[in-house]
């Protein structure tokens, strides 16, 4: 097959530029040096991603789960998640496809929540050659579409294309599933939602109630689903995934405390410091000066 995607230089977050397109795609080398993902930095993705390890291996951590990446191994990454990438070998080469996230949320794929699930829980399976380039042959038939602006349908042909995408990954996850295949209960439906929630709203609501009503239950029954599914209340799963934002900004970024504090809606910093050093142990400017080394 042909194809070369352009290498994107990101420090700070794994995102597509407003440009007017629906995808992009770029490329991670074992070759090249303090580019996408610095080695030690965590960077947080604000789009759905999938990525296809080419050549060589890689080793990433996503929230605090590793996975090693070998060739034709393919992960799903979603809005929201803390990655890191480390020791590329030299021979890597990974290839990566963004997907813009209100585009996906926007698009309605009936029964696809247990699998999602899945996907959560398991996210790199290995694909053979003919199954890794007929993803890619989608993804590019999808790109050339969406690269034609004044076509009258370019948005009702990249609905249907994505969804053709999304399928065909989920299809490749649903073979690889175990032979004791999990039964994902309404429990389980609710704290994805309760996530996916925590990923959208986190920046400016860290209180229960809020997701509590979203949810249409109670503050005490979503505390309760989220201890039977993840052993912790709702508000420490809040807690932990702001902390886990806020420590990827800290470390990626140059941001001033101050910015930080005001982009997470905290009154001030001294009220940012405090909650972050509760949770942690560290001040903020600790954290960063112990973590960047």
């Amino acid at each position: 097959m042909n194809y070369k995607p352009e290498k994107i230089f990101m420090r700070e977050k794994l995102s597509i530029e407003d440009n007017g397109n629906f995808y992009e795609d770029f490329i991670i080398s074992g070759d090249d040096k303090d580019m996408i993902f610095p080695n030690l930095f965590p960077v947080k993705a604000e789009v759905y991603s999938l990525f296809i390890c080419m050549d060589g291996d890689v080793n990433i951590i996503i929230g605090s789960k590793k996975y090693q990446m070998m060739k034709n191994d393919i992960c799903v990454i979603f809005p929201g998640d803390i990655l890191q990438i480390r020791k590329m070998s030299r021979n890597f080469n990974g290839y990566v496809i963004a997907l813009v996230s209100s585009f996906v949320y926007n698009v309605n794929i009936p029964s696809s929540t247990s699998i999602y699930l899945y996907i959560k829980e398991n996210r790199c399976i290995s694909v053979s050659d003919k199954e890794r380039d007929d993803l890619i042959k989608i993804y590019l038939n999808m790109k050339n579409c969406d690269a034609r602006h004044v076509h009258p349908y370019r948005k009702e042909i990249s609905d249907h294309l994505i969804i053709a995408l999304l399928y065909e990954i989920m299809g490749l996850y649903k073979k690889n599933e175990p032979l004791n295949k999990k039964s994902y209960s309404r429990k389980d439906q609710l704290f994805f939602e309760f996530t996916e929630l925590v990923n959208i709203n986190c920046l400016q609501e860290r209180g229960v109630e809020f997701y509590a009503d979203k949810l249409c239950i109670s503050s005490r029954y979503l505390s309760s689903v989220c201890k039977d599914i993840e052993g912790q209340t709702a508000k420490d799963c809040i807690d932990e995934y702001v902390i886990n934002n806020i420590g990827a900004a800290l470390i990626s970024t140059n941001q001033t405390i101050a910015q930080i504090a005001d982009e997470f809606n905290f009154p001030n910093a001294s009220f940012f410091t405090k909650y972050f050093k509760e949770h942690t142990g560290l001040t903020p400017k600790l954290y960063r000066d112990k973590f960047r080394g």
